[in-house]
């Protein structure tokens, strides 16, 4: 792979350069220039991705200042079971989910907090992809300590009742998260490992300290009401049309919703850190290195997040997995009228469809190939190992892949064979990836003596006598 700038390649330019150059390729004049900052929600994919730069022996040590306690690790009187968290997944060779939220903070502490935004996330470290998916606040949820109540209810309730339900000590901000994080899992029936908390104000400094990002607009947003910093509302106007955005019109360009609705409104919030992440990485490692110190200062009053950021093993893999994160590998998704089934609207309270739901999810977790493909995986028993390609099944499963039921192949086999018969390039490279397979023993075409596959299997992996047990997830 190519480092994202090299000698003798074209050298970087900013976004608005890039914009520029596109709008005369399309005959159109120069943007208007707009003062301000830029900003949105989703920290987590820059620092990711600023992790690369490899100044490890200083940012082990400054990263540490981004570190929020988890409440949920620590058993409380509400009788909820401990979470058992800890590293990160296997060195970041399995899955996990972070939980991004929005914060907004008003700057009367009497306004406490509420979150804004609640986006999971689904990092596949060995596939080199993320999925989002995007929760309406509007969605009625359990609530532990609380109740059935509208999902962005569960932020403010843990920051002011912090002590209450988690314990003497804990922080407003980290018991905001946790009940947060706590409600989502339970909504979607999945689980949270980490949490990363971003307010406005941080998301404002990194846009602009990137020197901001391009957003194509696809029509034009009139908001006769849009929330002003005074608690009042002011009209907001965006032309259609590509365009740099600044931090304060990123923010209200996702923030907006009058304008549409609240699921236009999350499909905005995607596409701004679909390009925040373009930003970052088109800007290649020396350009970041030159602006960490910035991002760092700027982002340390208003980042927090439970991931292990001071644990070197934790940096370095993050920082391989940035170097491989594209944008174009990112699956978004969100809860919706169009993919998931309202049961019942009250006002603007929305109670979904739970089974539509947990479809949600498992096309988040089935990720990018899945979408593309539709790809499903047979796993056939040649190592004379009982019950082998029934585990294999689950934990490729658990990776996010379709799989078809297990079976048993015709005769052992020395080696693990991946044959690809019904031309899925994209499954069949990420299965040989994860797997760490041999190339011979990797196969585009079925060879004239592989066994057939079983019904709705689009690809086969024969387990030989050389499997790996952590194929297995042992």
């Amino acid at each position: 792979m190519k480092p994202p700038f090299s000698p003798g390649r074209r050298p970087y330019r900013t976004a608005r350069e890039r914009v520029a150059a596109r709008r005369a390729a399309r005959g159109q004049g120069a943007p208007r220039r707009r003062p301000g900052p830029l900003a949105l929600p989703g920290a987590l994919l820059l620092l990711v991705a600023l992790l690369a730069v490899g100044l490890w022996s200083w940012i082990g040590g400054t990263l540490r200042g981004f570190q929020q306690e988890d409440p949920r690790q620590s058993a409380t009187h509400t009788g909820r079971p401990a979470l058992d968290a800890g590293a990160l997944p296997q060195g970041l060779r399995e899955p996990f989910n972070v939980l991004l939220i929005g914060v907004d903070r008003r700057p009367d502490p009497e306004e406490g907090a509420r979150s804004d935004t609640l986006i999971l996330v689904h990092v596949n470290p060995a596939g080199g992809w993320a999925g989002m998916l995007s929760i309406p606040r509007d969605s009625v949820v359990q609530i532990p300590g609380l109740g059935m109540a509208k999902i962005n209810a569960a932020y403010a309730y843990g920051y002011n009742n912090a002590e209450m339900l988690y314990g003497p000590g804990v922080a407003p901000e980290a018991a905001g998260g946790a009940l947060a994080a706590e409600s989502v899992a339970g909504f979607l029936n999945t689980e949270v490992d980490y949490i990363a908390q971003v307010d406005f104000r941080g998301f404002q400094r990194v846009v602009d300290t990137l020197g901001g990002i391009p957003i194509d607009v696809e029509r034009p947003i009139f908001d006769a009401a849009y929330p002003s910093e005074d608690y009042g509302y002011e009209r907001l106007y965006i032309p259609a049309g590509l365009q740099v955005m600044n931090g304060d019109l990123a923010l209200r360009y996702a923030r907006t919703r009058h304008a549409s609705s609240d699921f236009d409104r999350s499909r905005r919030q995607q596409q701004v850190l679909r390009a925040m992440l373009h930003e970052v990485r088109a800007r290649g490692l020396l350009s970041q290195a030159a602006l960490l110190p910035d991002l760092v200062r700027d982002l340390q009053e208003s980042v927090s997040t439970t991931l292990p950021l001071g644990d070197l093993d934790t940096l370095r893999g993050l920082a391989a997995l940035a170097q491989r994160l594209d944008a174009e590998r990112i699956l978004t998704l969100s809860i919706n009228p169009n993919d998931v089934g309202i049961v019942w609207e009250s006002g603007s309270d929305i109670y979904w469809d739970p089974a539509d739901v947990a479809a949600q999810v498992a096309r988040l977790y089935a990720g990018p190939v899945a979408e593309a493909e539709q790809a499903r995986v047979q796993v056939l028993n040649g190592a004379g190992v009982p019950g082998l390609a029934g585990r294999v099944t689950a934990h490729l499963s658990a990776q996010g892949f379709s799989m078809a039921a297990a079976g048993d192949a015709p005769g052992p086999y020395e080696r693990s064979l991946l044959i690809d018969y019904r031309g899925r390039p994209e499954t069949l490279r990420r299965l040989a990836t994860i797997l760490g397979l041999d190339a011979g023993d990797v196969y585009s075409t079925p060879p004239g003596d592989s066994p057939l596959p079983g019904e709705g299997a689009d690809l086969v992996l024969i387990l030989g006598a050389n499997y790996r047990p952590a194929w297995a997830g042992e």
